[in-house]
């Protein structure tokens, strides 16, 4: 009886033990995998600001090019208009010298 006893306990203690190493061979596994869809994700995590950045850096620059279009045209805008009010005051010039000189020869 003691032998079957002892065989039990010995068989148990086996089992256990087996067991155990079952489980950590399952809790190294799962530490694996946990590695992996962790790296995963951190490299999803890239991918996705990787996209994001470069979608504002093209907004950024499309709203940058649009005000230097909006810049450019005001600039010529402003442009035309020195040279109208440039072109007025040359008349105005001219007219007035004009007078002058029709003053002088009346004289």
């Amino acid at each position: 009886m003691n032998e079957d006893i002892l065989s039990l306990l010995l068989q148990a203690e086996n089992e256990y033990h087996a067991a155990m190493e079952n489980a950590a061979k399952e809790a190294e596994v799962y530490e694996q995998d946990n590695e992996k869809n962790q790296a995963g994700y951190i490299d999803e995590l890239k991918r996705e600001w990787d996209l994001f950045e470069k979608s504002e850096n093209r907004k950024l620059a499309q709203m940058i090019a649009d005000e230097e279009q909006k810049s450019e045209k005001k600039a010529a805008e402003q442009k035309n208009q020195l040279k109208e009010s440039q072109k007025k005051k040359a008349e105005i010039i001219s007219e007035r010298l004009k007078k002058e000189v029709l003053s002088f020869g009346h004289s």
